[in-house]
């Protein structure tokens, strides 16, 4: 491991973005100096860089090699996944980690297991690595398409809210896709405003040959140190204001609807989280933790268990996986009618996005707020959802999902 001390974080941070930019594939996660819900953040940031191990589809195959491994492993698993015989996703063992303590003024490399003279090579590189300035650049505006029309989401959450009354389940999570054409093939740029407009706990950035993805999340799937896991899902948002937010962060409090949405995935995570964990060990450490970001007020619970002797990831992925604030109550069920109602597939959205360390201690966001890029297509898509109850108002919970995609849009 070297150590290279620096003064100035933002400089550093924009030398380790342009350098994972010359790489084929690349994955960097970035805090922007704000805390997680109830401070669990080790890194400011984390980066895997270069691709030295590409692993398996095969469901079984790929959990077998992710147990042997003895290096660091970053990378993405799509939506809907673990039901499946092979699982879509992007994870590889890069060339060179780089990580920055919170609070740290120190960078860190560590050789994931190439020979010193390539790692030479590649901090040589580092060192030489010429930055753009963001501000400077102009971006193509794209024309973004919805592909599911208003009239059609407005008549697809009352359908929602009637399997509801019928006690199909209590709560989906149901999400609409805009898309555009977009001929540039970096994203790079659009992430770097991004998430300097509106820095958020669990931003990255992932580039590999088929397609980036710029992702603003503010939400943790989940973290294992450990026997330690922690899941932290979102439910209830309302808009910030910069005079007198105190009264939206009460009224948030107080929302019966948001409290009932947070409460149903709240009880769905302490239900998957108790198939792997100790008898009597799962708990929930914060309810209802309110939380200000740039432009949004989000409601945030915290639940938390000992896992049992021996569980792997596979297991833990099995039982959680995909999270419960992005499908509903009951999991099953929700699923095959987000299968039915959606218009476009979710893909790499809602899915997760994180590394895992040599000990098996992992981090993963939720992959929401995001932009991706499919390079040989030229297509630009971003995905913005929410919580449907018996309560809901649909022309509000449209206006909802407007207000998320605001953020990202303001980079154009």
């Amino acid at each position: 491991m070297l150590e290279i001390q620096f003064n100035d974080l933002d400089s550093i941070k924009q030398q380790i973005y342009w350098f994972s930019e010359t790489f084929d594939y690349a994955c960097v996660f970035d805090s922007g100096e704000v805390s997680s819900a109830m401070n669990h953040n080790t890194y400011e940031l984390i980066a895997g860089i270069g691709m030295k191990t590409k692993f398996s589809r095969q469901k079984d195959l790929l959990f077998k090699q992710i147990d042997n491994s003895q290096s660091w492993i970053f990378g993405n698993i799509n939506y809907q996944s673990m039901d499946k015989d092979n699982i879509a996703h992007e994870l590889f063992e890069p060339k060179i980690i780089l990580t920055i303590a919170s609070n740290s003024k120190t960078l860190q490399w560590i050789n994931n297991g190439i020979d010193e003279t390539a790692f030479e090579i590649l901090l040589e590189r580092f060192n030489v690595i010429k930055t753009t300035d963001i501000e400077a650049l102009k971006l193509p505006k794209p024309q973004f398409e919805a592909q599911t029309p208003y009239e059609k989401y407005i008549q697809m959450v009352e359908q929602i809210k009637a399997d509801i009354v019928q006690g199909v389940y209590y709560e989906m999570n149901y999400c609409m896709a805009f898309q555009s054409r977009f001929e540039t093939q970096s994203l790079l740029p659009i992430h770097l405003k991004l998430i300097k407009k509106s820095p958020a706990p669990f931003a990255a950035y992932l580039k590999n040959p088929q397609f980036s993805l710029t992702c603003n999340s503010p939400e943790r799937f989940i973290k294992r140190d450990n026997e330690t896991i922690v899941s932290q899902p979102i439910k209830g948002t309302n808009p910030k204001i910069i005079e007198n937010n105190h009264i939206q962060i009460e009224a948030l409090k107080n929302s019966e609807k948001n409290r009932a949405e947070n409460v149903m995935i709240v009880d769905l995570v302490r239900n998957d989280l108790s198939k792997i964990c100790q008898t009597a060990s799962v708990k929930v450490s914060e309810l209802f933790g309110t939380y200000t970001f740039k432009s949004l007020n989000h409601l945030i619970s915290s639940i938390e268990g000992k896992l049992k002797r021996d569980t792997d990831l596979k297991s833990i992925l099995e039982a959680l996986f995909p999270m419960g604030s992005m499908t509903g109550a009951p999991k099953i069920e929700v699923m095959k009618h987000i299968e039915k109602y959606e218009d476009t597939q979710r893909g790499i959205y809602s899915g997760c996005l994180g590394y895992i360390k040599p000990n098996k201690d992992f981090d993963f966001n939720v992959v929401i707020r995001s932009i991706e890029l499919n390079h040989a297509k030229e297509t630009m898509i971003y995905k913005v959802g929410g919580a449907i109850t018996f309560d809901s108002i649909a022309e509000d919970e449209y206006q909802e999902c407007l207000l998320k995609a605001k953020n990202i849009l303001s980079v154009f």
